[in-house]
């Protein structure tokens, strides 16, 4: 090997010890020589030098003779780049960009060039000077600085006077560089060492993330699988200045460049890059995690893919940062189109005496990292051969054999499993939410079932002889009705037509409601989703979409385009009070189309980025600005965004049900859009079917006769027993009984009278450090004896005993009240039972399948400076254990047997009271609904989602925990009055983990 020792930079730049050097060659004589040498950088196999020709750099100059080229004749990339322009650039000179940036283009293009300082490397603080203290039109940044860039707001914000951003290198994450694409227009590129930037064109704005490139460029994208492109480049005549890679390879007549691309799904000529697979994708959206530093997905060859991740501090570790970061991992999972998806298991980290090798623009070096990792990768899959693969042999021929396979399926998350009975309950066993749904997946895969089994499935058979009990059943339901369609003789057109009309007619057949929906009185369920918008998509552009995606929603439930209605007593079986749903027949189908109103109110209310600044804030608008009856939605728009108001009727539907119209209505949308994957396949047709519950409760043996319920079970429900509890008895009381329903008033009136004395909506945060904080306080309390409650039931007994702490400080402190340890607090928590009634119920069945779990304690003993969060938290956790398939479907038998609806009442009706009702949301899937990116910025799903709130401050003592917000802190709403507010700002407890964040008072 020839080692040459190369000059430092200052004898290299010292012109007064060196000759002049005329140069006069003409550019057709100098178009093979080498104007430099450089190196790839080695991200994706071995560095090897490459020479740049003047023919090749020429190529930078020949840009501004590109016509406009692809669809609507789109701008060739530099025809913003004006004399005078002052341009920095993140990438060492070292690196194709940064001579192509720091050299080529100001001297081409007249610019001026802002570098250093020597000795800094580029940061977010450097760019944030620099845009403070001088006038930068145009940016060129590593990604990993426009990510940054896209979470740090204030920064980001003092570019907005900046042209542009052009991002190269390497992808982007398109959330965090989505981010500042909203404030400052992001230039995607992409080109070679070897070929540098080739034909690259501008898109319009909203699609800065896809490529489109001039027909000069000579490109092929070569299909190799469903929605994969392999990258071709073939020479042409217009070679010599608009094809620079071939002035690299001269010999060449084409090139792969191994790279693979998606195409748009509605722009055929627009392209996302997906790295050398979907592999470099999922690994810069796993990275915009704040505690990682990088990752590279590994396992070419292997049955499932690993991840290898790299932390910042590799020795913090805490359970709380693992599942953060495996929501991250579960985002990527679901934005991919792999097929190969991450599985916990397969989550690995770096060790700290082996950091990930780098290339000068700070990307990691894929072969050489993975070469320093290779034993290790090694060792890693040969610890986990007997883990559960794609090729897993799941035996279904018997009840022992399905029974061991569910056991090793769960042993993978919950290794304890392997020792214990098959009668032991899972959740005892600490298995979390996440590994039953790793669980599920693999039981999905194995046994063929897919979405016939979820999640549900384990929370109503807890144990592995119950889990594999209902595992046989689906399987042989599902044999059965692969025999039935394959013995099914074909059906001519005609018979499809009227099979196809008859069931169209159906849909639209009126319905009485069914037991379970009076749960929820007949009032409206208000929500508000907050989204913002693309620049340069009008208001109009959007309220068409919307409108059309929810005409689209009524075809598929008819219902949702249809009234409640008072049944008539003459129907057979009438109860006074009874509902039901009318729905418009398919005659009449269009006069329910058109139902979304649209509200211009970028006059009255402060713009969306005002609002997220604020976080959204209750007090930013009143409820009273967004109407809404049955079902009614309304756009309302504020400049930046739109503030989508709907309401549905919360007696047909309970809060899952929403998530499910929401999320068919956000489908339709993006299927307008183009996205033609978006046809709601997963919704079942019979979700809207309300005599489902009572059916399957009759049909799988629930039904008994009433005096053999237990009576404790009308604590479980919010009606009063028609006459006086005590004589309401059960023939097979024993010491497992239920405690007796806790003691309030009847209300004679349903709604409640509006109190003269409202209450006004508040709102305290949890952050992600303070959640954290309360959980080790828990989790230090003796008190838990080594059961550690739920974050959910943490927050839920923080959150009541704090409220109830404020209140009683005001009565005993203000009005001087006594109380007595009769006086008891009761917390009524409405919990879904889906997961307890039948694995036969769709898991989209959207009608009301709610109870109330109530828990009580004494007043002074809730607020005394004795009892601990963690106290509260394992009380929370007891009595929700009592909820079990029997009590729900007694529950079921109890309200088929009310004589009317007349005697509802919750302990939360009225203000003058110790009790709480909290609606807690904290794990509602809002990702799940997304309207689309063509017109929403954000990916098209909400940035928050809230209850209308202030309907109820005159009724209620109504709690409410918002969705987890992206950072992982936690939002609490309710209502107070002015003396009470100032009892939560004196609480040391509270305030040690909340701050509030706005009020009403």
């Amino acid at each position: 090997m020839n080692v040459l020792q190369l000059p430092l930079l200052d004898e290299l730049l010292d012109a007064v010890s060196t000759d002049p050097f005329p140069y006069t060659k003409k550019f057709d004589e100098a178009i093979n020589d080498p104007f430099c040498f450089l190196h790839t950088s080695g991200t994706t196999g071995v560095p090897k030098p490459i020479p740049w020709s003047h023919g090749l750099i020429g190529t930078m100059d020949a840009v501004r003779l590109l016509p406009r080229g692809g669809d609507g004749d789109l701008p060739p990339w530099t025809t913003d780049w004006k004399t005078g322009d002052t341009i920095y650039s993140s990438f060492p000179m070292s690196h194709g960009a940064g001579i192509i940036m720091d050299i080529l283009m100001p001297a081409l293009f007249n610019l001026h060039c802002v570098l250093g300082p020597a000795g800094v490397l580029p940061n977010i603080n450097l760019v944030e000077a620099l845009a403070v203290n001088t006038r930068i039109d145009i940016w060129s940044m590593v990604p990993s600085l426009v990510d940054e860039l896209g979470e740090t707001p204030g920064v980001m914000s003092k570019l907005k006077s900046s042209k542009f951003i052009c991002a190269s290198g390497g992808p982007v994450s398109p959330v965090s560089a989505g981010k500042v694409n909203e404030v400052i227009r992001v230039l995607n590129l992409t080109g070679t060492t070897e070929g540098l930037f080739i034909g690259n064109l501008i898109p319009p704005r909203e699609d800065w993330f896809w490529f489109c490139f001039h027909p000069y460029s000579g490109f092929e994208f070569k299909q190799v699988e469903p929605d994969t492109y392999e990258h071709l480049v073939h020479r042409n005549e217009h070679w010599p200045l608009f094809q620079g890679i071939f002035h690299t390879f001269p010999e060449k007549q084409s090139i792969n460049f191994k790279d693979l691309y998606m195409r748009h799904p509605t722009k055929p000529n627009l392209w996302a890059f997906k790295g050398r697979s979907d592999d470099l994708v999922t690994e810069a959206f796993i990275t915009t995690h704040s505690a990682i530093k990088g990752c590279l997905v590994f396992g070419t060859g292997k049955p499932q893919a690993g991840l290898l991740i790299e932390l910042n501090d590799p020795l913090h570790k805490t359970d709380e940062l693992l599942d953060s970061i495996w929501e991250t991992v579960q985002q990527a999972n679901s934005m991919s189109r792999h097929k190969n998806q991450l599985l916990r298991d397969f989550v690995a980290f770096a060790t700290p005496d082996k950091p990930f090798f780098r290339t000068d623009k700070g990307t990691v070096k894929r072969s050489a990292t993975l070469k320093l990792y290779a034993d290790y990768i090694e060792r890693f899959y040969s610890s986990r051969s007997d883990d559960i693969g794609g090729t897993f042999d799941f035996d279904m021929s018997s009840t022992h054999s399905i029974e061991d396979n569910v056991r090793k399926i769960l042993a993978s998350s919950l290794p304890d499993i392997q020792e214990a009975s098959a009668d032991t309950d899972l959740f005892a066993l600490r298995l979390d939410s996440l590994g039953a749904f790793a669980a599920i997946k693999t039981i999905r895969a194995a046994t063929g079932l897919g979405d016939q089994i979820g999640p549900r499935h384990i929370y109503a058979n807890p144990t592995i002889a119950s889990l594999s009990g209902t595992i046989a059943l689906l399987a042989a339901e599902a044999q059965s009705a692969s025999e039935t369609t394959l013995c099914e003789r074909p059906v001519d057109n005609v018979g499809a037509k009227i099979a196809s009309m008859i069931a169209q007619h159906k849909a639209r057949q009126s319905f009485s409601l069914n037991a379970f929906d009076y749960v929820n009185p007949n009032h409206g369920m208000g929500l508000v989703l907050y989204f913002p918008i693309r620049d340069g998509v009008s208001y109009e552009q959007v309220f068409a979409n919307l409108q059309e995606g929810l005409n689209r929603t009524f075809d598929l439930i008819p219902a949702l385009s249809g009234k409640m209605a008072n049944c008539s007593e003459q129907v057979i079986g009438y109860t006074k009070g009874d509902l039901c749903v009318t729905i418009p027949p398919l005659a009449k189908a269009d006069s329910a189309r058109n139902r979304l109103v649209y509200k211009d109110l970028s006059a009255v209310l402060p713009s969306f980025d005002h609002l997220r600044k604020g976080g959204f804030a209750p007090s930013a608008f009143r409820d009273s600005l967004m109407p809404a009856d049955i079902f009614v939605g309304q756009a309302n728009f504020v400049s930046g965004g739109c503030i989508l108001a709907v309401d549905l009727n919360h007696c047909c539907l309970d809060g899952l049900g929403a998530m499910v119209a929401l999320k068919a209505w956000a489908e339709n949308c993006r299927y307008l859009q183009g996205d033609q994957s978006a046809t709601c396949g997963w919704y079942d047709p019979e979700s809207f079917n309300h005599s489902l519950p009572e059916i399957l409760h009759q049909q799988e043996g629930w039904a008994r006769p009433l005096r053999e319920v237990d009576p404790g079970t009308w604590g479980f429900l919010p009606f009063f027993p028609p006459d006086d509890e005590n004589n309401t008895k059960s023939e097979k009381a024993s010491e497992e009984s239920l405690p007796p329903r806790p003691i309030f008033p009847l209300h004679p009136v349903w709604p409640l009278p509006r109190a003269e004395r409202c209450l006004k909506t508040t709102m305290f945060l949890i952050t992600p450090e303070k959640l954290e904080l309360m959980k080790q306080d828990v989790i230090a309390d003796p008190s838990t004896k080594g059961t550690i409650p739920s974050i959910s039931d943490t927050v839920q007994a923080f959150f009541w005993r704090a409220a109830i702490r404020a209140r009683y400080r005001v009565a005993t402190e203000i009005h001087k009240q006594k109380f007595s340890p009769d006086n008891v607090s009761i917390l009524e928590l409405p919990t879904d039972i889906r997961p307890h009634f039948s694995s036969r119920l769709p898991p989209t069945y959207m009608g009301s399948m709610l109870i109330l779990n109530r828990s009580s304690m004494p007043i002074e003993t809730l607020c005394s400076a004795e009892t601990t969060i963690a106290k509260v938290a394992l009380l929370l956790r007891q009595s929700a254990a009592r909820i079990t398939p029997s009590l729900v479907h007694d529950a079921l038998t109890i309200l088929q047997s009310l004589p009317d609806h007349s005697r509802f009442s919750t302990a939360n009706m009225g203000l003058e009271h110790m009790h709480a009702m909290i609606s807690n949301m904290m794990l509602f899937p809002t990702s799940e609904i997304c309207f689309g990116d063509t017109f929403f910025a954000n990916g098209g799903v909400p940035e928050t989602m809230r209850p209308q709130l202030e309907r109820g401050n005159g009724r209620f003592r109504f709690l409410v925990v918002f969705p987890m917000r992206k950072d992982g802190g936690v939002e609490l709403v309710l209502g107070t009055h002015p003396e009470e507010l100032e009892m939560f700002l004196t609480d040391e407890e509270f305030t040690r983990y909340a701050d509030m964040v706005d009020t009403c008072c």
